[in-house]
């Protein structure tokens, strides 16, 4: 049987699920199996992440201290970014938009970027390609804003504007 993933190699590992009564079934070959066993373990290891700015300032083992600007709490929950790192875990849904600047960074890192590559939701695909290049520009720019990076911003926005005009033509 050949490998689920790379569709090259035979499948020596074979996992079987049921949930909620639906089976899902997966063959890997070896190097595909460790490849998904590091990201599981990655994932486990979210909290150790957070807990320490390595993953930020690539820093080797020394933990960074938090500037004082980013020692703010989530108005809705009230937790703090020093408890979210700590303990790895969110108080609300708008932990994310408050801790946005320290959490970024920290999530692209882990997942190799912040840009959606997999399967859209069916909403999503009632979207043009236009519209779905602008929302993930936008993105984009967020970013090159928290990053400092205005001249990249500046060409994002000059991309923005072309796709805005050239729709409405």
């Amino acid at each position: 049987m050949v490998c689920d993933e790379c569709n090259i190699k035979e499948a020596t590992f074979h996992s079987l699920k049921i949930i909620n009564g639906i089976k899902s079934e997966k063959h890997l070959c070896p190097s595909c199996q460790s490849k998904q066993a590091s990201r599981v373990s990655a994932a486990k290891n979210l909290a150790q992440i957070f807990s320490s700015f390595n993953a930020i300032s690539g820093a080797g083992g020394a933990n960074v201290s938090i500037p004082k600007r980013e020692l703010k709490s989530c108005k809705n929950c009230g937790i703090g970014i020093t408890e979210v790192l700590k303990e790895g875990f969110l108080g609300c849904p708008d932990c994310y938009e408050t801790f946005l600047e320290v959490l970024l960074p920290m999530i692209a890192k882990v997942q190799n970027g912040t840009a959606h590559k997999g399967k859209s939701p069916y909403a999503a695909k009632k979207k043009s390609s236009a519209e779905l290049e602008i929302e993930h520009l936008k993105q984009e720019i967020k970013l090159a804003a928290l990053e400092e990076r205005y001249e990249d911003a500046a060409a994002l926005q000059a991309k923005i504007k072309s796709l805005l005009e050239g729709g409405s033509k």
